[in-house]
């Protein structure tokens, strides 16, 4: 036990606490599981590269970048590439990824100084928040994001510490790592840059130990890879932002405000239950006024309050995100939490507390883990309204589970009813495209260029749900699918007449197309009835049949 104390630099009672909080942490994690509708796209583009057919998303198209996750599509085609199944594998991946973010938490709050047992709060603190547990299992690319992240700061910080060149090497690893995961890895790349410099002009004795030439060329490096691998997606896709930006954003302030809705939705879910902690923490503080403040030599809770004020801007500029549990969110988790542990330990370290204020602060800080935890119950529904285009918390965790469901059943409907060379048009591009394996035109432009450069919005957009409001109806139609997806209803009845889209086709489909119907059971999501879709009128009619699917229904760990 006193080797794991000296070797670790914890003691057994704590590391029996450690476990406990990532035995939490799985079993929250499975308990949410669900891997999401986007994680089918990136997918899709996997399959297509171990195909041999390049980073395309229709075979035989042009290259268009759909995706935002490059390095979580390579670790996607190496899995497929091994024969696993790839929802399931990644839904592991991603419970492995903020395993070890927790430990980096950890390590985290002990080079602040914390004790053993206390550097465990904030890692107890992400086991028990919902964005952490069902983001881990979605099978996107969001917790490996927060891993680099994590790893990124904890090695500057430590470096700062030592002085050792090789963490700050690491540290921009780590970052470079961050930004081929997700392109935000740009922009905290850039606030760890500017905390390398700020140190090196502030503290003469760090300069005399390390010398800014290690941070400045680790610094170049990292600037090198970038721009390499920028020219490199610039030549293969012709633009230097992945397409989903274009498909995503230009509403301006109707989109900076659909933001800040966002944000302050996550503040009221996941900050007010620590408003209590906050609060008799700054009355604690009071009583101590003279104790010393938390050592700031290393540079961490700085960056981390950095981190988490740009991002969180940056969060609101690109007017938020609809799925379940606060996606955007989720990377900046472990910095929130070590900034509130840290004002927490900053009340409490050495001051003998008044037992009423000490049971007071106890009592607040369970309320601020139930509190997180709440929302990843049933009981939520009951208590919080569902927010305004967005899935919600729990009940988008549910959400998101009946739209793959029943997305991968039409997705194989389509592999069995469709014939090789034919297409699907579709605003729900994910599991059917990934299951059916028909060429699928996105009629919200997340992999086609045209539309995410020209298209139009019904309203204006910020206005509606995030990445669902351009579309051009007369480009969809005029490239001629051979179906058009326009629900995912299933009914009592096949539907008689032709569904109304714009104005601009309804003339066109009236000419060209016919409703297609056909009974469907749906098991996972305990539903029956008949799926109807668009078919063009000159297809011959054809019985469904058998067709290599790309993957098995989903799996959960």
């Amino acid at each position: 036990m006193r080797a794991l104390e000296e070797r670790f630099g914890i003691d057994p009672r704590s590391a029996t606490i450690c476990g406990s909080v990532a035995l939490l942490f799985i079993g929250h994690a499975v308990y949410l599981a669900c891997v999401t509708e986007d994680a089918f796209i990136t997918f899709r583009y996997a399959h297509n590269l171990v195909a041999n057919h390049g980073l395309v998303w229709n075979v035989g198209e042009a290259p268009v970048e759909g995706y935002t996750n490059f390095l979580w599509l390579l670790l996607c085609a190496g899995i497929l590439s091994l024969g696993l199944e790839l929802p399931f594998a990644t839904q592991w991946i991603g419970i492995g990824a903020s395993l070890a973010s927790l430990v980096l938490v950890y390590r985290s709050a002990r080079l602040l100084g914390w004790s053993s047992r206390f550097a465990a709060l904030p890692c107890l603190a992400l086991a028990c928040s919902g964005p952490f547990a069902t983001w881990a299992t979605s099978g996107m690319e969001t917790s490996l994001f927060g891993l680099w992240l994590i790893a990124a700061v904890y090695l500057h910080a430590r470096y700062l510490s030592t002085g050792a060149p090789r963490d700050v090497g690491l540290a921009y690893g780590a970052l470079f790592l961050a930004t081929l995961t997700r392109p935000e890895g740009l922009l905290v790349a850039g606030l760890v840059a500017a905390a390398s410099a700020w140190s090196l002009l502030r503290n003469a004795d760090f300069r005399n130990r390390a010398g800014p030439r290690t941070a400045l060329l680790a610094i170049l490096s990292y600037a090198a890879a970038v721009t390499l691998y920028t020219l490199w997606r610039y030549s293969y896709f012709h633009d230097f932002l992945p397409n989903t930006f274009y498909a995503k954003t230009g509403g301006g302030i109707n989109q900076a405000l659909r933001g800040a809705h966002y944000s302050a939705l996550f503040a009221l879910h996941f900050l007010s239950p620590w408003i209590a902690v906050l609060g008799i923490t700054l009355v604690a503080r009071k009583q101590a006024a003279s104790a010393t403040g938390p050592s700031s030599a290393n540079g961490l809770l700085p960056l981390c309050g950095a981190i988490v004020l740009v991002y969180s801007v940056y969060i609101v500029s690109v007017g938020g995100d609809y799925m379940a549990m606060y996606r955007f969110f989720v990377p900046i988790l472990p910095f929130l939490y070590l900034l509130i542990c840290a004002a927490l330990e900053l009340a409490v370290r050495g001051v003998a507390l008044r037992q009423t204020l000490a049971q007071l602060l106890k009592a607040a800080t369970l309320l601020g883990l139930a509190g997180s935890l709440f929302h990843s119950t049933p009981l939520e529904s009951s208590w919080v309204k569902k927010p305004e285009l967005m899935h919600g918390n729990h009940r988008g965790v549910e959400t998101e589970r009946w739209y793959v469901a029943r997305h991968q059943l039409i997705g194989e409907f389509f592999a069995r009813y469709g014939r090789p060379g034919e297409s699907l048009a579709t605003g729900a591009i994910g599991a059917v495209a990934y299951f059916s394996g028909l060429a699928v035109y996105d009629v919200h432009g997340i992999t086609d260029a045209h539309i995410a450069h020209n298209g139009y919005a019904q309203g204006e957009i910020g206005s509606g749900l995030p990445g669902h409001e351009k579309t051009d109806y007369p480009y969809i139609f005029a490239r001629q699918p051979t179906f058009y997806m326009f629900s995912r209803r299933l009914r009592k009845e096949p539907m008689a007449g032709l569904p109304h889209l714009v104005d601009e086709v309804d003339e066109l489909v009236a000419r060209e197309y016919r409703i297609g119907s056909v009974f469907m059971e749906d098991p996972v999501n305990g539903q029956s009835g008949y799926f109807s879709f668009l078919e063009r009128r000159d297809r011959k009619a054809t019985t469904p049949h058998s067709r290599p699917k790309p993957a098995p229904r989903r799996g959960t760990p």
